[in-house]
């Protein structure tokens, strides 16, 4: 009996103990302190858009938008007049917005700047300066004024000799440059689409007839290039300079069967989109 006791009572020790209520550990407080929540991180930049108008209040495409400060940047307005830009969220810059034809507006950006609306006024010196043609940068519903340029075969291509079918106009800066190599080779692969439109595609620049007979047999470009002697033919279509006029500028042009302007399209670094947007232009026509 004092055997049985003897084992017994080590079991009701440990039920007696497992019965109690486990007092609190130390490391309880511990871990049920709470950290403040953290804070998130400011946004270091911001997505600046907006668009630009000409003075009768039509969405102007083409227009270039130079960014000047912390940030420098060039960008082009769209076919609906739209830009955006990235921007640091915390330091002002400046924004001058041009086109040829139209005073330079300067717009000092203020940190995490709203939307932006733009519209751009003539210059009023301006006709008297430009060449016998157009008097405004060419927009859409303009009749293109005709010219007659060298080609690189030595014939000599006269605009009005070409009505009756859309005719594709690209001014590009300059032969061997790599923006200008990337947009020829694209117009290149895109020959045959072009065709199929029913288009014709023309490059000019004011490179002479030897550079551009080089950089044609280089490159095997199907289409002719028009040498534009210092440029007059630019004046006369009042082609937008870029990279606030310190460039010649890269703008295509689609005309239609009648000569007039369909597209304008002004981006001196999306060299291939200028390919594209004349494609999706030149569909919408048929």
């Amino acid at each position: 009996m004092r055997y049985f006791f003897t084992l017994l009572l080590p079991c009701v020790a440990t039920l007696a103990a497992q019965g109690q209520p486990s007092k609190p550990s130390q490391a309880a407080p511990l871990l049920a302190m709470q950290l403040p929540p953290a804070t998130p991180a400011a946004p270091t930049s911001y997505h600046l858009t907006g668009r630009v108008f000409n003075p009768l209040g039509r969405p102007l495409p083409g227009a270039t938008l130079a960014v000047k400060g912390a940030v420098a940047t060039t960008v082009s307005t769209d076919a609906n007049g739209r830009f955006a830009l990235d921007l640091p969220a915390k330091i002002s810059n400046t924004l001058v917005v041009g086109y040829a034809g139209y005073g330079d507006q300067t717009i000092k950006l203020t940190p995490n700047q709203p939307a932006l609306t733009v519209s751009l006024r003539p210059v009023s010196t301006y006709n008297t300066k430009a060449a016998k043609g157009a008097t405004h940068a060419l927009q859409t519903g303009d009749l293109a004024p005709d010219f007659a340029l060298p080609t690189t075969t030595g014939s000599i291509f006269k605009l009005s000799e070409h009505r009756g079918h859309p005719v594709v106009l690209y001014f590009y800066p300059k032969d061997g440059s790599s923006g200008c190599t990337k947009e020829a080779c694209s117009f290149r692969d895109q020959y045959q689409d072009f065709t199929d439109l029913g288009a014709e595609v023309i490059g000019i620049s004011s490179d002479d007839e030897q550079s551009h007979q080089q950089f044609t047999q280089k490159y095997q470009l199907p289409f002719p290039l028009l040498s534009d002697a210092g440029g007059q033919l630019r004046k006369q279509y009042a082609v937008p300079r870029a990279v606030l006029g310190l460039l010649p500028g890269r703008v295509t042009y689609v005309l239609d069967g009648e000569g007039r302007v369909r597209y304008v399209f002004n981006s001196l670094n999306e060299a291939a989109s200028h390919v594209l947007n004349a494609k999706d232009i030149l569909r919408d026509m048929k």
